[in-house]
């Protein structure tokens, strides 16, 4: 138990579900409050306010930002789906000319803006509050320049935490958002008094960057053991991958696709017996199109995202990690960056905390390859065609051959663990 504290938390994503940023924070705040330490929580409004610790929400001035959190209000506030999209259009259509303008002179991401209303309101809940230290974490960028304001401005220590690379190396120069976020980085490498990056790599990187070794920190956020009753896994009539998280043209499915294409032509009958399930979102366009090209309709599954269900009280993570459970392989992707390694995707700590095997697709040599082979589970290079045509095999065979699928439950990485890495750092300062 620490001495008893309030910490500022600087945070865009608070409450979300189905938001990694978000849940990389509010998963760890009671953990936080059992060690002594009060979370004074500054957050947008696109996530509930939470009643057990002081909860300000501030929507961001810009155009932009304003839509984007006012979207998110509009579908917790209004149930009826015809409502809210009428809501939404009449919402955008009058900030459209100003939507052009922003985006013409100032082409930052949507939350650029958030800062300014999470500073000032960060100057008066720290009149009120007396917080020994800030904390941002992020999500949006803007967070870290409204943790440092803040800080600055209260003559506060401040830790910022970028879940991201702000910047990659090999990322085109001639965009506004680089140099915005290249000025950022140093910024936060030069003010801040800790910096936390989720990997070696990224942190690496990021001290290349600024020239500045002496103030940065690796720490594994890890995620809690799943909020739903004990689960039992079943074998079922047909073998499910589960892929579950975000899709883009970046990070698409389009390997694993082509290699179940070609395991369907190996065996005819995987036609009928093996499926992917999607869950968290719709199909990106080349996920999309080599489903259509190859004929896979009837072997993947597009399910969406799970929101809450009013009828049984489950909210859309605790369906996501029910759904987790049942699966008999779990599918993990790098994204197509070649600076992919800079990150591990967080579905990783949970997969991690199921009993269910993971086939990842990833960059070699990448902290997460080393994640999961350290953990028993079985990892093919990005772009070895070969490896993975022959990773579905061993997984179909051992299936259709009765063998109960399964890998010992990994407890190493935690939020709980999490959260003591992050008090160790703070205490340096406070």
């Amino acid at each position: 138990m620490t001495k008893p504290q309030n910490w500022l938390i600087v945070a865009h994503c608070f409450n979300m579900d189905g938001r990694a940023a978000s849940h990389t924070i509010t998963d760890r705040l009671p953990a936080l409050m059992r060690k002594g330490i009060t979370p004074i929580v500054i957050s947008a409004p696109t996530g509930k306010r939470d009643s057990r610790f002081p909860h300000y929400q501030t929507f961001s001035p810009a155009p932009s930002g304003f839509l984007f959190e006012m979207r998110y209000v509009i579908g917790q506030k209004v149930e009826n789906k015809f409502s809210r999209r009428l809501f939404k259009i009449l919402l955008a259509v009058p900030l459209l000319p100003l939507l052009l303008i922003e985006k013409i002179f100032i082409n930052l991401d949507s939350h650029w803006s958030w800062f300014i209303a999470a500073t000032f309101r960060g100057r008066k809940v720290v009149n009120r509050h007396h917080p020994v230290l800030v904390y941002s974490t992020a999500g949006p960028s803007s967070t870290h320049l409204a943790g440092y304001l803040i800080a600055r401005w209260c003559g506060l220590p401040w830790v910022a935490e970028i879940h991201d690379p702000l910047i990659m190396d090999n990322q085109k120069r001639r965009y506004q958002r680089y140099r915005f976020h290249r000025w950022l980085e140093k910024l936060i490498f030069k003010h801040a008094d800790s910096v936390i990056y989720f990997t070696e790599k990224a942190l690496r990187s990021a001290e290349k960057r600024t020239k500045i070794v002496n103030k940065g920190h690796v720490l594994r956020p890890g995620a809690n053991p799943a909020p739903i009753q004990s689960i039992d896994y079943k074998k079922r009539e047909k073998l499910h991958f589960g892929y579950f998280g975000s899709l883009a043209r970046h990070r698409n499915l389009g390997e694993f696709l082509s290699a179940l294409n070609r395991l369907r032509a190996q065996n005819p009958l995987a036609a009928q017996q093996v499926v992917l399930d999607v869950y968290g979102a719709n199909l990106d366009p080349i996920s999309k199109q080599l489903t259509e090209q190859y004929k896979l309709d009837e072997m993947v599954r597009v399910h969406g995202r799970l929101e809450y269900d009013p009828v049984t009280g489950k909210s859309g993570r605790t369906q996501v990690f029910e759904e987790m459970h049942r699966c008999d392989v779990l599918l993990l992707v790098h994204g197509e960056s070649d600076a992919g390694d800079e990150y591990i995707p967080s579905k990783i700590y949970e997969y991690l905390l199921t009993n269910r095997p993971t086939l990842g697709i990833l960059i070699k040599d990448s902290e997460a390859e080393s994640l999961l082979q350290a953990n028993g589970h079985v990892v093919v290079e990005r772009g070895n065609s070969e490896a993975l045509v022959s990773a579905l095999g061993n997984f179909y065979k051992l299936w259709r051959n009765g063998v109960i699928l399964s890998v010992e439950q990994s407890r190493t990485y935690t939020t709980e663990k999490a959260v003591e890495k992050l008090i160790e750092i703070a205490s340096e300062l406070v």
